[in-house]
């Protein structure tokens, strides 16, 4: 058997069996959506009742009005504070239903909005526990030191994280498509064995989720568990796609369209990008586009985007997928 053969073979076999592996077929999907949005919607202790004033109803309009395959949403990340429940998290932490998980659950209500445009959920979760939260950081035997910054992890703890990831993917089974974790950064002792424990949790309600693990701004294949590079670029318009493929895993960058992570103004031209994502996404890549969320009920209704990212991301989806 050749080696291309072989490859494909133990790719299938990995699929079916919901585990990652080289060249997953599971992912076709992502090449074939060329395009997608992303959104740091992330609360903190301040804005936590913001999550019930988010307009589920606007955000998948404006979504589908954009003609994006897919959305990757924030469960949470630094401060502590998550857009849905989760029992297993309050049982290691002690905090009550509703006083870090919000009592609403937005990935479920998004999940739902979306389905009818055609548009899939993916969800983004960092790799461990909330690095702004004491009392979590202690419940879960991470060091409280660095505060406030990313902290040693092992197998251990991995498989408490686990533990909180397989909740949600149980309870969204095929409603989520796929998972992009942050933080999974060689210097905090992140593995492929560790990324094997997440990604069985993540799969466990869908054996057919993607997934993948953040090393850090690059664009490369990570783990050995990754279905799809995690891609994050700061400047992505100087990388070129040779194909669907890199080292196994589906080519995917995430970017920005603003000046930075969460802004909601644009740093390109509209030609730049269109020409830029139309030649990735020829060769079988997939894009993903972060675009700044609105906090602000007297401005706009609560998520939704700035009209100026949205017409340029209309314009990116035309070149793509013309």
């Amino acid at each position: 058997m050749n080696a291309v053969v072989r490859g494909a073979c133990a790719a299938f076999l990995l699929a079916g069996s919901g585990m990652a592996g080289e060249m997953n077929p599971a992912t076709a999907w992502m090449a074939e959506a060329k395009v997608g949005a992303f959104m740091h919607f992330l609360p903190g202790e301040a804005n936590f009742p913001l999550v019930e004033k988010f307009d589920v109803p606007a955000v998948a309009k404006q979504l589908a009005d954009a003609g994006v395959r897919y959305f990757v949403f924030t469960l949470g990340q630094n401060s502590g504070y998550l857009n849905a429940p989760n029992a297993a998290y309050g049982a290691v932490t002690g905090y009550a239903p509703g006083e870090r998980c919000a009592a609403r659950d937005l990935p479920m209500e998004l999940a739902a909005a979306l389905k009818p445009h055609g548009i899939r959920l993916m969800l983004y979760l960092p790799c461990q526990t909330p690095n702004g939260d004491l009392r979590a950081v202690r419940a879960f035997g991470l060091p409280e030191t660095p505060v406030n910054r990313d902290r040693k992890i092992d197998l251990a703890f991995a498989r408490q994280w686990a533990g909180v990831i397989r909740e949600w993917s149980d309870r969204y089974g095929d409603a989520v498509s796929g998972w992009w974790f942050d933080g999974g950064y060689a210097w905090v002792g992140f593995d492929s064995e560790i990324a094997r424990v997440y990604a069985a949790a993540a799969k466990h309600g869908n054996p057919q989720a993607v997934v993948t693990f953040n090393p850090g701004v690059s664009l490369k294949r990570w783990t050995d568990a990754e279905d799809f590079t995690a891609g994050e670029l700061n400047d992505p318009l100087t990388y070129a796609c040779a194909g669907r493929w890199l080292e196994g895993s589906q080519w995917h960058v995430l970017t920005f369209l603003g000046k930075s992570w969460g802004a909601r103004d644009t740093r390109h031209p509209d030609e730049d990008w269109a020409r830029w994502a139309g030649a990735v996404t020829a060769k079988g890549g997939a894009v993903t586009l972060d675009l700044g969320p609105n906090y602000d009920a007297s401005v706009a209704p609560v998520g939704t985007f700035s009209d100026a990212q949205l017409m340029q991301l209309r314009r990116i989806v035309r070149a793509a997928r013309p």
